[in-house]
Parts: structure tokens; sequence; C-alpha cells
């Protein structure tokens, strides 16, 4: 008697699990073209793609979002996503999801991380992206470095939807915007 209810019992868990693993909206899910990933696989609504890059064998679209949890906010979040696979074998979003998000006349600075082990503990993918919104007129150049380099590299600017942004992969929190004479006009970490 006993074993027929630790056998029902584990039937019911094991019937749990299934059901939640196969109607949850999770991570190991693939969709059949990187559009339908990003569509299905962000858990935001996604307004506008500003930029999308590869790096190693993964693909980094940058988006903009409108805050839906409390608290509603008035403005667009940038924010990006990753994503891994091909349109032949299908796509699956592998990063964690969230969005930051401050006022600054000049430019914003956000920098995401990317992590992926295997299940022994190798790192299969790590690397961070540097990028943010160039809300000032004057400045034409973005430039960023980390604390230990003397040097700074020139970051990606992109133009999407009337707003200009720019576009960094590497660990390098210091950014700085600098006009077209060169001066630096905002300067933002370490």
């Amino acid at each position: 008697m006993k074993k027929r209810i630790v056998y029902g019992v584990l039937i019911v868990v094991t019937l749990v699990f299934v059901l939640l693993f196969v109607f949850s909206n999770n991570n190991f899910k693939k969709f059949e073209t990187l559009q339908e990933a990003i569509e299905k696989g962000i858990p935001y609504q996604v307004n506008n793609i500003v930029h999308t890059d590869k790096y190693e064998d993964v693909t980094i679209v940058m988006y903009t979002t409108n805050p839906e949890e409390p608290p509603i906010a008035n403005y667009e979040a940038l924010a990006v996503a990753f994503f891994k696979g091909s349109d032949e074998e299908g796509w699956q979003n592998i990063g964690h999801h969230g969005w930051t998000h401050y006022e600054n006349d000049n430019m914003t600075v956000y920098l995401e991380p990317l992590r992926i082990n295997d299940d022994k503990g190798n790192t299969l993918n790590e690397f961070y992206v540097v990028f943010g919104e160039v809300n000032n007129p004057e400045i034409e150049k973005i430039e960023t470095s980390t604390q230990e380099d003397e040097k700074f590299n020139e970051a990606k600017m992109i133009t999407a939807n009337g707003n200009r942004y720019y576009f960094q992969i590497g660990r390098e929190p210091i950014v700085r915007g600098l006009s077209k004479n060169g001066t630096v006009i905002d300067r933002q970490g370490g």
C-alpha cells in the first residue's frame, strides 16, 4: 500500500515538472529565426532594434523597450540580449534579462556581462558589452577604457530611429564623449 502511494506521488510530481517545463517561457526553447527569438525570447516588448553584432558565436541585440513593471515609467529603456544559433539549427536566448535606466544630458553608460559555463564549470562565453545613448549633439565620438589601461578605444557609433547610440565589446567601464576637435565633454566611470 505504501509503495502505491509513493509511486503515485512520484508520478504526480514528475507530471507537474514536465508540465511546468513545457508551458513555461524558458530560455531553453529554440526558435526558428533570430526575429522569432527576439519577439518570443525577450520578456519585454521590443520597441526598436538599435543594433545587432556578432562576437565569437554570440549574436548581441541592442534594443529599446518601455518599462511595464511598476513603477511604470515615461521613458524608453536601452537593453541588450544575447542569442546563439542559426536559422538552420534554431536560435536560443542565452543571456539574462533586465535593464537599467538613468537620465543624463550628455550620454548614458551601461555595462552588461555575459558569462556562460557548461555543466562542468568550463567557460563557454565570457565578455562584456559597453553601450549607451548619446544625448548631447556636440559629442561626435565615444571612447572606452579600463582603469588599468591608459589607452582609449573608439566605440562604434550608431544612429537609429533619430537617436544616437554607441556600442563596444570589452570590459571598459570608463567612457568619454568627445567633441569634433577632441575636447572631452563628458567622462563617466572609473
